[in-house]
């Protein structure tokens, strides 16, 4: 009998790494075992080279794939650094991905209605009366921005980072954080158009009255419409 194919078979390929790929991965190494931290100044390249006795050329080509994905950032005139390592800037790559299908702006929302749902749930249960107050005053501020989508996304952020915080989970709270940021782009056109910045303060509304009423279930059925909300209007359904 045939033994199952594995990645230690005879009959699987090696794959090989280019000399700028293990550069890479020793950078990334380096930062997942914190060695090297956010803002922390790379070394400068020919002493990058020489120490892990590569060539030049193979540390830019490491530095610049880096790049791309939002872990180091290169500075005018020479040198790079490490990224803030956050949300914004790690995520670019997973953007331009979204863009690309529009199955992939409905694979995210139905994330982000799971994920959103699930914080409105606990955050229900968990905010306390001064935490409710706040995201009260949140939503005044809120209505008025109707004429500014730029004043508005940014009370919309204050609004879910609320929530976000609130539901008591920071791993929940990482989560919803990355799929905001990831519909960031996609969104942008969509909160430019009338009725959708009305529609997204209705939604804040009825779901503050499900946190108010201590209600979990009703919040989560709050948050999972709003999603749909957000989505139709982000691809350009039932807009008003």
């Amino acid at each position: 009998m045939r033994a199952p194919e594995n990645e230690t078979g005879l009959d699987t390929p090696i794959k090989r790494e280019s000399v700028a790929e293990m550069v890479a991965r020793r950078i990334l190494h380096q930062i997942t075992t914190g060695a090297l931290q956010p803002g922390d100044l790379l070394p400068p390249e020919r002493e990058l080279a020489a120490s892990l006795n590569v060539s030049r050329p193979s540390v830019r080509e490491a530095i610049r794939g880096l790049s791309i994905l939002g872990v180091v950032r290169t500075r005018q005139g020479g040198g790079a650094n490490i990224s803030e390592l956050d949300a914004e800037a790690l995520l670019g790559p997973i953007q331009f991905f979204l863009s690309l299908q529009a199955d992939n702006v409905r694979a995210l929302y139905d994330a982000r209605s799971l994920i959103e749902s699930d914080v409105a749930r606990r955050a229900a249960e968990n905010m306390d009366d001064a935490a409710l107050d706040a995201l009260g005053d949140i939503l005044d501020h809120q209505a008025d921005t109707m004429g500014d989508p730029t004043a508005f996304r940014a009370s919309d952020l204050a609004f879910h980072e609320a929530l976000w915080k609130g539901c008591g989970n920071a791993y929940l709270q990482r989560i919803g954080e990355s799929l905001n940021v990831i519909g960031l782009e996609v969104r942008l056109r969509a909160s430019e158009t009338p009725g959708v910045l009305a529609q997204s303060l209705k939604d804040h509304r009825v779901l503050l009255d499900a946190l108010r009423a201590r209600d979990p279930d009703a919040a989560a059925r709050a948050a999972e419409q709003h999603m749909l909300n957000v989505y139709k209007s982000t691809v350009g359904e039932d807009r008003e």
